[in-house]
């Protein structure tokens, strides 16, 4: 038989539409479980205030959880026989429980308040007493051009934050009480004097000041131009306030804050990035925790939603061609996910709500509800190919199924073919989403020095760009793979990907950060054609299993291949706090980030994937399972169950 053999797909093998596209409302939510998370876990960095440290545990751990279970749940699901199927069950209880618990994960209470952030100039009722040259810039920070020849000191008052109604009217004063640490993120010339203010709203017999002098010697916690204090460290002012009261600051009743500077020379510039007031470590320790356990219970829940309903699309069709349709329209309908979760970050940090934090409680209760209600999609009309024999298994203990299970991962492993798809994936996939963990710090800090804001709309358009340029390259993918094969698709796609990486490094540019936009189409080579083949070469491989061990294990493979992608992903979370923490990040120095800083992430999200990428290229160079393989081994286990092959061969 020649290398061009052509096949056609029989009619008894086509999938129907119905079919198709409840297995793709399965596959969108599916995504978009698998996107939600990662583009929302910077917030716990970001905007609860949580150490990178932290967040790269609380990515790592609980994958770790997931990815035992995986293999475990795909050797169940291929096992269980009831009246509904092996798989629907499952996918129908998943993702019930993974989307109740998507949503009650994220509601979290803030972690700080940034008095300057999301306020507009005219809720500051005094800049600086010269008003006429204070300002606000884009990335939310307070600056005065000052000339010393004309005012040698400034006052900077703050009656913020945002929504929290903090005014000079005593009966709208905020509750700030529970925030017992001080940030202040500041660029400042020599001054004699840098003090800050508290000030309660009352006017009558507790209206008192309070005060810090931060022109001393900084605190241990200090580093660079950000100063840190206790709220115990304030002392009583004789200069400002009434000096009747109960001499105990009340932070329920908070009128104002302000920075006072005195002792300029010259002229220059003085900026305020943040004034942060935060909660204590004991909160930050607490919720560690809390989010830890939480997202155990999700990647749980959504194992079991997930392992089952991959394996479903293993077995829905015997045919090579028919196997990558699907894969092709499934992940096209899926790929509608990525249109929205890019936006998620800007959807966030926009005005819609108080802050970063708010924005999470609120967008997870959506995602959360989309994924219980479409879920449940798959598990209602797909209908399995085949009534299959019952389990051999069947009334053996627990310990003699567990050495049965350990056996069949052990034979998982020794399969040749399947190695190499895991290994290519593993690659791609985590190579990808390590690199991007990086993207929003390079782009609010690197590119718009500090403005989320206008960071999460690139970051969005950037995603977007990229989710419908995939839109496109998938059914590409589809169309090619039928023509000249599924490895050499590979080989072509992942290349271009790799173009797009290495334009992505010159489109970082503070000067036209929309330059980044033109990498987007051609990274979308490398996700867009990725699951689309390896879920169509895997239904291969379990093909070629069958003929060696006499078993369909959709399940198995499916879930030690997702097993691979999900330990992955752990270290993916875990070394970016790792590389954050490698790189001098600092969340607190807000836009003040080191020169070497802003170079190593950006290193990091170019390198890694492109780096990645190059040895997956490699490894499926060295792929043998072809179409004509394929087509001789379904034939083989036709013969040996007592069938004719239905497809038939047409030489070119």
């Amino acid at each position: 038989m020649s290398a061009v053999t052509q096949y056609k797909t029989a009619p008894e093998d086509r999938i129907s539409l119905k079919q198709k596209s409840a297995y793709a409302v399965g596959m969108l939510v599916n995504n978009l479980q698998a996107a939600a998370l990662p583009a929302m876990v910077v917030i716990l960095n970001l905007g609860l205030g949580m150490d990178v440290l932290w967040v790269g545990l609380i990515g790592a751990i609980p994958r770790i959880f997931d990815a035992i279970s995986d293999p475990m749940l795909g050797y169940i699901s291929d096992n269980t026989r009831t009246r509904w199927g092996r798989r629907r069950p499952f996918i129908f209880t998943g993702a019930l429980l993974a989307g109740i618990i998507f949503a009650l994960m994220w509601q979290l209470p803030s972690g700080y308040i940034d008095i300057l952030a999301k306020t507009p100039v005219k809720q500051h009722q005094i800049l600086s007493t010269t008003q006429a040259d204070a300002e606000f810039n884009e990335a939310g920070g307070a600056i005065l051009n000052y000339d010393a020849d004309q005012e040698s000191g400034a006052d900077f008052t703050f009656y913020g934050p945002e929504l929290l109604a903090l005014n000079m009217e005593e009966s709208v004063a905020t509750n700030l009480d529970g925030f017992p640490q001080v940030e202040i993120n500041v660029a400042l010339p020599e001054v004699e004097l840098f003090q800050v203010l508290f000030n309660e709203a009352g006017t009558g017999s507790d209206g008192e000041s309070y005060y810090v002098d931060l022109s001393l010697d900084k605190s241990e916690d200090s580093k660079g131009n950000l100063y840190k204090f206790q709220l115990t460290d304030l002392v009583r002012s004789t200069l400002y306030g009434n000096q009747e009261g109960d001499n105990e600051l009340d932070m329920q009743s908070i009128g104002s804050i302000s920075v006072q500077l005195s002792g300029f020379e010259g002229t220059g510039v003085a900026t305020i990035h943040s004034v942060k007031l935060r909660k204590s470590e004991t909160f930050f320790v607490t919720y560690f925790w809390y989010f830890l356990a939480m997202s155990i219970f999700f990647f749980l829940a959504y194992t079991v939603y997930a392992t089952p309903f991959v394996a479903f699309g293993y077995e829905m069709t015997p045919d090579y061609h028919e196997r990558t349709r699907l894969h092709a329209f499934a992940n096209t309908v899926g790929q509608l996910a990525w249109l929205g979760v890019p936006w998620f970050y800007a959807i966030m940090s926009s005005n819609l709500f108080r802050d970063t934090v708010h924005g999470a409680r609120t967008l997870a209760i959506v995602v959360g509800a989309a994924v219980a209600l479409f879920g449940i999609v798959p598990a209602i009309f797909l209908r399995e190919r085949q009534t299959l024999e019952p389990v051999k298994n069947a009334g053996k203990g627990f310990a003699k199924n567990m050495a049965e299970f350990f056996k069949g991962v052990v034979t998982t492993f020794k399969c040749k073919p399947f190695v190499k798809l895991c290994g290519a994936t593993f690659l791609v996939f985590n190579g990808f989403q390590l690199g991007m963990s990086f993207s929003i710090y390079v782009m609010i800090y690197y590119l718009f020095g500090g403005n989320d804001g206008d960071a999460g709309k690139l970051m969005g358009w950037f995603g977007m760009l990229t989710s419908i340029a995939t839109l496109g390259v998938i059914p590409l993918t589809g169309w090619i793979a039928t023509k000249i094969g599924k490895r050499k698709t590979f080989l072509i796609t992942i290349s271009i990907s790799i173009l797009g990486y290495a334009i992505k490094w010159v489109g970082y540019n503070p000067d036209y950060p929309y330059w980044l936009l033109y990498a987007a189409p051609f990274v979308a080579f490398g996700t867009g054609s990725l699951f689309t083949l390896m879920g169509s070469m895997i239904s291969d491989v379990c093909d070629y299993d069958e003929l060696k061990t006499h078993q369909r294990r959709e399940g198995v493979f499916g879930a030690i291949y997702w097993w691979m992608i999900k330990v992955g992903m752990a270290l993916a979370g875990l070394l970016t706090g790792v590389l954050l923490k490698v790189s001098g990040f600092d969340v607190a120095l807000g836009a003040a980030q080191g020169e070497d800083t802003l170079f190593l992430i950006r290193a990091f999200d170019v390198g890694i994937p492109l780096a990645t990428s190059l040895i997956a290229l490699w490894i499926i160079s060295t792929y043998k399972l072809t179409e004509v393989k394929a087509y001789d081994i379904r034939s083989q286990l036709e013969k040996r169950r007592g069938k004719v092959a239905a497809a038939d061969s047409e030489g070119s």
